[in-house]
C-alpha cells in the first residue's frame, strides 16, 4: 500500500513545468477539442470533415445499402457527440491523460494522412496551406492543426506524470452529455434561398397612375447613404425611389413602358456572376436594365447580359471634388417593373422561388444534380436484363423541402431515370426543354477545380458531337475561378443553400432521360472515352 501510494505523485511534488502541462491537459486540450465540436455543430456541414474521414464514410456507403444522406448526417452527429464526450472527460475525469493521448494521436494520424494526400495530388503548398475543415470554413491550415495537436500530445505524454490526474467527475457524466449532443444538435433548415426579409407580394398594375413626363433629372445633391427597403418599393413608381434616381443618365427612353427587369449587381460579386450566367446570357423577352454598384474591391468577373441596357449608380470620379455615396445594397437584387411601377422584387437571389416569380420563370425550371465520389466508372452490365425505366416527360424541379446536404449517388443509379435522382433534382438554371430526350452528357464540376478545367479543355472544346450540360457545384473559391472553355455547353448550376458531397469532375451520360453510364474517376481515360462515345477529333 505504501509503495503504491508513493508512486502516485501529489500536486505539491510536481515541478512548475509539470503543473503547467497538467493545466494544458485539462483546459487547453479539452477546450481545443470542445471548440471543434462546437464549430461542427453550428455549421453542421459534413464537407468540413477531414478528407480521410469523408473517404471512410463514402467507402462504407458504397459497400452497404444504407441511406447515404441519413448515414452522413448521423456520422456527423456521432463525431460531434464523441468530441463533446472527449472534451468533458479530459476536463474532469481521472482518465483525462489516457483519453487525451489516444485522441490527439488519432487526430495527428488523420491530419498527416490528409496532408500527404493533398501533397501527392496538388503539391507541397496545398499540403501545408490547405484546411482540414476541423474548425469550419474559416479553419486553420492542416499543418497548423497538426502542430497544435502535436504539441498537446507531447505535453500529455512527456510532461504529465502518470497518476498525476485526479479527476472528480465520473466518466458516465460526459458519456451521457455526449449522447445528448448527438440528438440535440439542431439540423439546420434550408430554404431554397434563405434571407430574413419577408417575401413581398406580387402586385399587378393595370393602370399606373401619376407617371408622366421624361425621367427626372439627376438630383442636385446625392444622399450620403443609400439603404433601400425593398419591400416598400412594391406598388410604387420606380422613379419615386432615391436609389433609382441615383442611376446615371441617360435612362432608356422606354424604361416606363412595358415589362422590365432591373438588376443591381457588383462587378466582383460571384453571386451576381452566377445570376447573369443562369438567367441573362440569352436575350430575354423583357427589357433588362443592368445597374452596376461601383464600390468594388476585387477582380471584375464576366457577367453576360445579352441585350441589356447597362448603367451604374452615381460615383465621384477621379479629379472631381466630393465623395461617392455609400450604397448599402447586398447584391444581386432583381426587380420587375410594369409600365414604370415596381411589381415585384427579389432581394435575395438564393431564394429560388422568389427569384423564379420575379423573373417570370416557372418553378419547374429549377432543379439540380450531383454525384458520388467512387473511384471507378460504372456502366450497365450487358449480361443483366434491366427493365426499361419510364423516364419523366419534363423536369420535375426542386423538391418542396431541401436538406442541409446531399451526397451524390450516381454509381447505383445506372439504368434509372435521372429525374428521380434526389441529387440531380437540384440542378437549377435554364434547363433545355428537350433535356430528357435523346442523348446528353452531364459534367459536374467546380469552377475552381483544375482537374475539371483540364477535362473540359481536353474533351469539351469546339463543336460537340453530343449535347452537353455543365453543372457547377456552387462552393468554388471566388478568388480562383477558372474560365469554362466549353462554349457549346449549356451552363447550369446546383441550387444554392445545401452542401454537396461530390468529388469533381464527374461525367454522367443519359439517354432519353435514363442514366446510361457514370465516370467518377476522370483519370481513367478509357472509361471517360467509353462513356462519352465522342468520335476522335
Amino acid at each position: 500500500m505504501t509503495e503504491a501510494h508513493a508512486s502516485t505523485p501529489s500536486p505539491t511534488s510536481l515541478s512548475p513545468l509539470q503543473k503547467a502541462a497538467l493545466v494544458m491537459l485539462h483546459l487547453g486540450t479539452a477546450g481545443w477539442i470542445g471548440y471543434g465540436a462546437f464549430v461542427k455543430a453550428s455549421e453542421f456541414n459534413p464537407l468540413l470533415l477531414p478528407p480521410p474521414i469523408m473517404a471512410a464514410i463514402r467507402w462504407f456507403v458504397g459497400v452497404t445499402s444504407v441511406d447515404a444522406t441519413m448515414f452522413l448526417e448521423w456520422s456527423l452527429r456521432a463525431i460531434i457527440g464523441a468530441e463533446v464526450f472527449i472534451a468533458l472527460a479530459i476536463l474532469g475525469t481521472r482518465w483525462a491523460r489516457q483519453i487525451a493521448i489516444a485522441t490527439l494521436s488519432f487526430f495527428c494520424l488523420i491530419l498527416l494522412i490528409a496532408m500527404v494526400q493533398a501533397g501527392l495530388k496538388d503539391g507541397l503548398k496545398e499540403a501545408l496551406a490547405g484546411s482540414c475543415g476541423c474548425f469550419g470554413k474559416a479553419g486553420l491550415p492542416a499543418s497548423v492543426m497538426f502542430l497544435v495537436d502535436g504539441i498537446l500530445l507531447v505535453s500529455a505524454v512527456a510532461l504529465v506524470p502518470k497518476g498525476a490526474v485526479r479527476g472528480r467527475m465520473h466518466v458516465a457524466i460526459p458519456a451521457v452529455l455526449g449522447a445528448i449532443a448527438i440528438f440535440a444538435t439542431p439540423k439546420p433548415t434550408v430554404d431554397a434561398g434563405g434571407g430574413n426579409e419577408p417575401t413581398p407580394p406580387v402586385v399587378v398594375v393595370d393602370n399606373p397612375s401619376a407617371i408622366s413626363g421624361p425621367w427626372p433629372a439627376a438630383p442636385s445633391k446625392y444622399e450620403a447613404n443609400y439603404f433601400p427597403k425593398w419591400a416598400e418599393w412594391i406598388g410604387k413608381p420606380f422613379r419615386a425611389q432615391k436609389l433609382a434616381l441615383a442611376i446615371e443618365r441617360p435612362m432608356p427612353d422606354d424604361i416606363e413602358r412595358g415589362d422590365w427587369l432591373v438588376v443591381f449587381s457588383r462587378a466582383d460579386c460571384d453571386h451576381c456572376q452566377a445570376l447573369h450566367r443562369e438567367h441573362f446570357a440569352i436575350k430575354r423577352a423583357e427589357r433588362v436594365l443592368k445597374v452596376s454598384i461601383p464600390d468594388t474591391t476585387g477582380a471584375p468577373l464576366g457577367m453576360p447580359c445579352e441585350g441589356c441596357e447597362l448603367r451604374q449608380v452615381f460615383r465621384v470620379r477621379a479629379g472631381q471634388p466630393g465623395t461617392s455615396p455609400n450604397y448599402l445594397v447586398q447584391t444581386p437584387v432583381v426587380l420587375r417593373l410594369k409600365d414604370g411601377v415596381v411589381t415585384d422584387v427579389c432581394p435575395d437571389v438564393d431564394k429560388l422561388d422568389v427569384l423564379a416569380r420575379v423573373l417570370g420563370d416557372k418553378p419547374a425550371d429549377a432543379a439540380s444534380t450531383g454525384t458520388t465520389a467512387s473511384p471507378a466508372p460504372v456502366a450497365p452490365d450487358p449480361a443483366v436484363s434491366t427493365p426499361a425505366a419510364a423516364p419523366a416527360k419534363s423536369w420535375p424541379g426542386l423538391p418542396a423541402k431541401l436538406e442541409p446536404f446531399y451526397i451524390a449517388e450516381f454509381a447505383a443509379a445506372v439504368g434509372k431515370p435521372i429525374a428521380e435522382n434526389p441529387f440531380a433534382r437540384l440542378i437549377t438554371g435554364a434547363i433545355p426543354q428537350d433535356f430528357l430526350k435523346g442523348r446528353w452528357i452531364m459534367l459536374f464540376y467546380r469552377e475552381d477545380c483544375e482537374h475539371c478545367h483540364e477535362l473540359l479543355g481536353t474533351y469539351f472544346t469546339g463543336k460537340l458531337p453530343v449535347r452537353t450540360v455543365a453543372v457547377a457545384i456552387p462552393d468554388a473559391d471566388p478568388n480562383n475561378i477558372l474560365d469554362n472553355p466549353c462554349d457549346e455547353c449549356v451552363k447550369l448550376s446546383m441550387a444554392k443553400g445545401p452542401n454537396y458531397v461530390i468529388g469533381t469532375p464527374v461525367i454522367v451520360a443519359i439517354n432519353d432521360g435514363v442514366i446510361e453510364c457514370v465516370v467518377e474517376n476522370a483519370e481513367d481515360i478509357a472509361a471517360v472515352e467509353a462513356c462519352l462515345k465522342f468520335p476522335a477529333k
